[in-house]
């Protein structure tokens, strides 16, 4: 029965005249990127955790297109329509009746293949929420998960979820005005001034059309593509469900590229945030959410004096960046 059920909810997908072209086709655009230069000039967006959205599908089809930027300006946009996202959608809520969603909506950790060339540390000088920072430093940045965690040079975290594709938030890549971050290379398990696996130069940077043009904090996340694999590993990634999580990254308030983490309860409060009191500051969006079996759940985006949120990952938002995966495997 749950195996018919499978078939049936993908075939969804298609009954509407949708082709698996039309979720991972990016066209090319005659405009040229517009790029901001430098580096640790990323500002955390300011969200407003309590407003309510009442979206149409057309509104989330129109927010949930992308746009790519190559390292030479080049753009390319994917337009999502209407019967896309209601076939994905539909498809996705007949795998959850049947709990089927959680497992398939999901893709396990790879083991790094490539060893690490140095392992020199840096020592620690011994926006945080309350009075105590409850927040520790990863001291061994080379073993899983952390050795899939990386700094990336504009002043964010991101995680690699495949073997050159890097998760972070939308704002670590564009400014959500219309500009893009040049300065997008990724140090997999950096631990101070150690780069265990070097930096890696980036080729496409792809983030969501509600983010990229208006800074809309719902769809504040994107995806790096790396010219090679850092280490031949990644994190395992899947789709929110509850519990204990941990958020790990590189604060700009502790010694540079140090790599810092914390960990407590979070919930949902829409179907695109997820909230919680961990101890973050500057520098950690992007980081992902983690549970404590280390699979990825979410993005940290957003902080404030009472407490910190971030991007969820729903089905939805898995099956869009597997298709963004798609689009760029072969480059």
């Amino acid at each position: 029965m749950k195996k018919n059920m499978i078939c049936l909810s993908f075939a969804g997908l298609f009954s509407l005249g949708v082709s698996a072209n039309e979720l991972s086709q990016f066209v090319e655009m005659d405009q040229k990127a517009n790029f901001i230069e430098g580096v640790n000039i990323v500002q955390p967006p300011i969200a407003d955790e309590t407003a309510t959205f009442a979206e149409s599908v057309a509104q989330r089809a129109q927010a949930m297109s992308a746009v790519a930027v190559n390292r030479d300006g080049s753009q390319s946009a994917l337009s999502l329509s209407v019967e896309a996202l209601t076939a994905l959608e539909q498809a996705a809520q007949g795998l959850h009746r049947y709990g089927l969603d959680e497992k398939l909506f999901y893709s396990p950790e790879k083991a790094a293949t490539i060893a690490p060339f140095s392992s020199k540390t840096r020592d620690a000088q011994g926006v945080v929420i309350g009075a105590e920072d409850s927040r520790t430093r990863v001291t061994n940045t080379t073993s899983a998960p952390y050795q899939y965690i990386g700094r990336i040079d504009i002043g964010c975290t991101g995680t690699l979820i495949g073997d050159k594709y890097v998760l972070t938030a939308g704002h670590c890549v564009s400014n959500g005005a219309g500009s893009w971050y040049r300065e997008l290379g990724f140090s997999a398990g950096q631990n101070g001034s150690a780069k265990p696996w070097g930096t890696s130069s980036w080729k496409t940077a792809v983030t969501t059309s509600a983010w990229l043009n208006n800074g809309n904090s719902n769809y504040d996340y994107a995806l790096i593509v790396l010219d090679e694999a850092p280490n031949g590993g990644h994190a395992s990634w899947g789709i929110y469900s509850g519990g204990t999580h941990a958020v790990t990254g590189y604060p700009g308030d502790k010694p540079f590229g140090t790599m810092w983490t914390d960990s407590g309860t979070t919930s949902a409060i829409s179907d695109y945030r997820i909230c919680y009191t961990l101890d973050t500051a500057g520098g950690e969006s992007g980081s992902a959410i983690r549970d404590n079996s280390n699979v990825v759940r979410g993005i940290h985006t957003t902080g404030s004096s009472s407490r910190n949120c971030g991007t969820r990952l729903t089905s939805t938002v898995y099956a869009t960046l597997q298709d963004w995966m798609s689009a760029y495997q072969a480059q």
